[in-house]
């Protein structure tokens, strides 16, 4: 199954390597997934990836208790959001006496000018106490399933119980995401240096960053592009 999505993203060009990339994290690599392509491998290769999805967790031991008989596929905005009836309908299927209903999130901008995960009101009744399961993309250091794992507890009184994405290429499990179950169809590994803790060897050999995918732009909107003085001070990307 691993091959064969790998087969899938390489046939959508998704996968480059060889570049300068800043992550949503602040870290920076020479590899990006660029998600946006997955659309160009056509609609029944697009609803295959994500039928595996779905029967991955499901093969590798995804756990719905009898209690949670309404289960909502929550797709955080925006890229997820797609998946979410596809996911929903496989998981329907595998759990024939359990509804799977589709469920995303919203990006509000918060008083300190940051995008925030939200559910839009018009959906906190419907939630309300509902278990979830959430669906990503791409997991890098799995900042949008913590926000959405806290905005469906905060927000709707409502219960994480497993994520679920398309590739994780950060090194994250369960425990790091804070859910009692992740499964992820593929496992990437990619290279990630961290600025705050050590150099990065891209920015030290004065490799350009990419200002088109990722968080390249803000990066070299606020510290130009690399090389960096080895005492610069980086902490104003995460404000």
């Amino acid at each position: 199954m691993e091959e064969k999505t790998k087969e899938i993203l390489a046939k959508s060009e998704a996968l480059i390597d060889n570049d300068h990339f800043v992550y949503k994290a602040g870290t920076h690599g020479p590899a990006y997934i660029d998600k946006e392509k997955f659309s160009l491998i056509g609609a029944r290769n697009f609803v295959n990836l994500l039928n595996q999805v779905a029967r991955n967790a499901v093969k590798n031991g995804l756990q719905i208790k009898t209690e949670h008989t309404m289960v909502g596929v929550i797709g955080p905005a925006y890229g997820a959001i797609c998946f979410t009836p596809t996911i929903a309908a496989v998981l329907e299927e595998e759990f024939p006496f359990k509804t799977f209903f589709p469920a995303r999130t919203e990006l509000e901008i918060d008083a300190a000018g940051k995008k925030v995960h939200v559910i839009p009101e018009k959906f906190h009744a419907a939630y309300r106490g509902k278990s979830f399961i959430i669906v990503e993309d791409i997991v890098n250091n799995g900042t949008t399933i913590r926000e959405g794992k806290a905005v469906c507890v905060e927000q709707v009184d409502g219960e994480v119980i497993a994520a679920l994405s398309i590739a994780e290429r950060g090194g994250q499990t369960a425990e790091t995401l804070g859910v009692p179950q992740f499964f992820p169809l593929m496992r990437v590994n990619m290279v990630q240096y961290d600025v705050i803790k050590a150099v990065c060897p891209l920015c030290e050999a004065g490799t350009p960053i990419n200002t088109i995918l990722g968080k390249g732009k803000r990066w070299v909107e606020l510290f130009g592009q690399p090389p960096y003085n080895p005492q610069a001070d980086f902490s104003e990307f995460w404000k």
